[in-house]
């Protein structure tokens, strides 16, 4: 059992897409992958490469974007930190794989992982 913490980061992009683009069911959205990951399960792909002094692991993990009427392939990406000793999953950042211009660096999700998770 994991508990799931957002970050102010993710809040707030997921705020930017009710807002700009309308997606309102992205709450219902996000609670697929909040419910496995409350669960203990780890799902998603492990992001490579990430220098991060700490114990945790970072990954990427799809979404469906039913207000797009999109699968997984063309939907959100959440990023989240896992800290397995302590049990908590942190949401650092969600966006949309179609807006290119969202999808955050490797030096941006390490940032996002000293900030709110050290």
């Amino acid at each position: 059992m994991y508990t799931v913490i957002p970050t102010k980061q993710f809040e707030k992009d997921v705020k930017f897409y009710v807002k700009k683009k309308g997606f309102i069911h992205i709450g219902a959205d996000i609670k697929a992958v909040t419910d496995e990951l409350e669960k203990g399960n780890l799902i998603g792909t492990e992001i490579p490469g990430l220098k991060i002094p700490t114990d945790g692991h970072t990954f990427k993990v799809r979404a469906a974007n039913t207000d797009a009427k999109v699968g997984q392939s063309n939907g959100y990406r959440i990023i989240y930190y896992a800290i397995r000793d302590d049990e908590e999953v942190y949401l650092l950042t969600i966006y949309y794989k179609k807006d290119d211009n969202r999808v955050p660096t490797n030096q941006e999700i390490i940032e996002l992982v000293e900030t709110y998770c050290m």
